[in-house]
């Protein structure tokens, strides 16, 4: 095993990112570690031409800058695997999203690959090798890093340009491209990274919610994700989701009250529950109109079985005749919606997704198609 040299100075990095910029296409992965912090702290990035490639360590003391500038060129392609974590990362640290990105996983699920295909999956579809999983978990933060865990993260972003052109070939076949571009186009919204503290509330689960509950719900939520912010917490390690929503139905009057409710966190300082105390209070003078609506996911949608067993079929049926991933077709939160009637703003009846299985949708509830089997196989009719 050769050993791998990590750039740890200025020098070596201005001299790697100045070889960098004179090519089309980047390979790009990272190492972090999330465990115990709210913001991922970046461990490693690796970046991979067709003709070389390095690790750049981010916590020894260099200046990541030439890195963010290689990321913001938008004259370079940046390719990820299942990148969005990796986005996130650089969006936090930078303030912005690299552009333009190709992500594989995507563009695998066009390809007839299955959903969210794995990386380790996708060199050995297309380079016949098998990657070891030694140092998958591997303790990032530690230093010195091995020899091992080097070449682990190196071979992620050196298989990873050279799959690239090979699956990009294969989206170009099969006429697609376009509707790859639109799937990237979502993961460079800058509002998926950027969390609005007052949306937060409508993540978290809650059985038969009721509005005044969701009203109390919003501001704690909003409450302990600018908290997290703060103090660099995961959300749970301050105050799990379950907690949340007990404290918005019982409305404690004191912190007596609060202490006695099962699972709250004993690391909350009296500081903090007399802050949750004062949310809860003034959430109780929020006039009823200024509520927040109960999501249309949250509604417990009563369907048919057999109704959404055959919508499943058909998209079983669809999936397999496209080649494209069930999962980025839809899902069934979609087609519960699509047999209570809501046909209006859904995803599945726009663009490509439309094309593929919106329109059967549409034929199959007018009652204009019809399933058999021939040859052991589904077959679709058209009546």
């Amino acid at each position: 095993m050769n050993k791998i040299n990590i750039i740890k100075d200025n020098s070596t990095l201005k001299k790697f990112c100045n070889k960098c910029i004179k090519e089309k296409v980047l390979a790009i992965d990272t190492e972090f570690i999330r465990e115990n912090t709210y913001f991922p702290v970046l461990c490693l990035v690796q970046i991979a031409s067709e003709s070389f490639s390095a690790v750049i360590d981010p916590l020894s003391e260099i200046d990541m800058k030439p890195v963010w500038d290689i990321l913001s060129n938008e004259k370079i392609l940046k390719v990820f695997h299942a990148g969005r974590q990796d986005l996130e990362i650089f969006f936090n640290l930078t303030g912005k999203i690299p552009r333009p990105i190709y992500d594989t996983q995507i563009a695998a699920m066009f390809c007839g690959l299955g959903d969210q295909v794995s990386y380790d999956g996708l060199v050995n579809r297309f380079l016949g090798l098998t990657i070891s999983k030694e140092s998958q978990f591997s303790n990032w933060l530690q230093r010195p890093l091995t020899d091992k865990q080097l070449h682990y993260a190196l071979s992620d972003v050196n298989y990873l340009i050279k799959i690239f052109p090979l699956i990009k070939k294969m989206i170009r076949e099969t006429n697609r491209a376009k509707w790859v571009e639109k799937e990237f186009q979502h993961l460079t919204n800058k509002k998926i990274y950027d969390i609005n503290p007052n949306e937060v509330w409508q993540k978290i689960k809650i059985k038969n919610p009721k509005r005044e509950v969701l009203n109390t719900l919003k501001y704690l939520a909003e409450w302990r994700e600018i908290e997290c912010k703060k103090r660099n917490l995961p959300r749970n390690r301050l105050v799990r989701d379950e907690i949340l929503v007990t404290l918005s139905q019982l409305i404690p009057s004191d912190i007596f009250s609060i202490k006695k409710i099962r699972g709250i966190p004993k690391t909350l300082l009296d500081n903090d529950l007399n802050n949750i105390l004062k949310i809860i209070k003034s959430s109780q003078k929020i006039e009823p109109d200024k509520w927040p609506k109960i999501p249309k996911h949250s509604k417990k949608i009563n369907v048919n079985k057999g109704s959404l067993d055959l919508l499943k079929l058909l998209l079983s049926y669809c999936s397999q005749k496209s080649g494209l991933a069930e999962k980025l077709i839809t899902d069934a939160d979609e087609l519960r919606l699509i047999l209570d009637g809501e046909k209006g703003d859904l995803k599945v009846f726009s663009g490509w997704r439309n094309e593929i299985f919106g329109k059967f949708v549409k034929l199959l509830l007018n009652g204009q198609i019809a399933f058999t089997i021939r040859d052991n196989k589904i077959k679709k009719i058209e009546l």
